[in-house]
């Protein structure tokens, strides 16, 4: 039986890894994705107010449970007397570690004002993302030994149909990275921390890029969102003009 059960589970990993396996290393026919892009506000969707329905979610739910804790321990305070005023009757005082313990819940939970800008506020999309959040400009370069994207200062590259180790916020993440169809897919799986899956690929006139992300962790909602990139550089502003 445990022969078996082991036999089953070394079935199942060698299954999820045949399916990053699926990523191919070779460049679809007529496929280039090379090129500087601009984003399509109008055509994209806009992460930053998914991520603040997360954030606000999280709030409400730091602040019930801190309610919580109060009314539990307002349950566990000093009963004195016998309900005529006196004092004949056994003073109880709260459990011990009480205090402490609701202390400690509303630290770890974001109580006080350490606590929501430590790990419960810390929003592990946000950081997973990035640049993504920042950057209204995106370069591709691609061959058929490698992809990479350029956002401002940051630049990542991959070996398509590759497989990685890669740093994360967090410790590591396995990385797998190639082409599915017509599309270029990275995905990153971290031992702490969202799992990440990008799409780049034209759309249907063949005219712009498709970028498309999705992000989920435990105790977190998915989060999908679909950016649509126009060709050519960002338009500076401000610039002076020569006559």
């Amino acid at each position: 039986m445990l022969r078996s059960t082991g036999l089953a589970l070394v079935a199942l990993a060698l299954g999820a890894c045949g399916g990053a396996g699926n990523l191919k290393p070779e460049t679809p026919v007529g496929v280039n994705l090379a090129g500087t892009w601009r984003l399509n506000r109008q055509a994209s969707q806009d992460p930053q107010p998914m991520l603040q329905r997360m954030r606000d979610e999280q709030m409400k739910q730091m602040r019930r449970r801190r309610d919580y804790a109060r009314d539990d321990e307002d349950l566990d305070t000093d009963i004195e007397g016998d309900g005529d005023g006196g004092s004949s009757g056994p003073r109880r005082t709260p459990r011990g570690g009480a205090q402490q313990g609701t202390t400690e819940r509303n630290g770890s939970a974001g109580g006080q004002s350490g606590g929501r800008r430590g790990r419960f506020m810390r929003m592990p999309y946000e950081q997973a993302l990035g640049a993504v959040l920042t950057s209204d400009a995106l370069k591709i370069e691609q061959s058929p030994t490698r992809f990479a994207l350029i956002r401002g200062d940051d630049r990542r590259s991959f070996t398509p149909g590759g497989d990685s180790v890669v740093s994360v916020v967090d410790g590591v993440a396995d990385q797998h990275s190639g082409w599915a169809g017509r599309e270029y897919v990275i995905e990153v799986r971290p031992q702490v921390g969202p799992r990440v899956i990008e799409r780049y690929g034209l759309s249907a006139d063949g005219h712009q890029l498709v970028e498309k992300f999705t992000l989920t962790e435990e105790g977190w909602p998915k989060l999908e969102f679909t950016r649509v990139y126009d060709p050519g550089a960002l338009t500076p502003h401000g610039l002076p003009t020569s006559n």
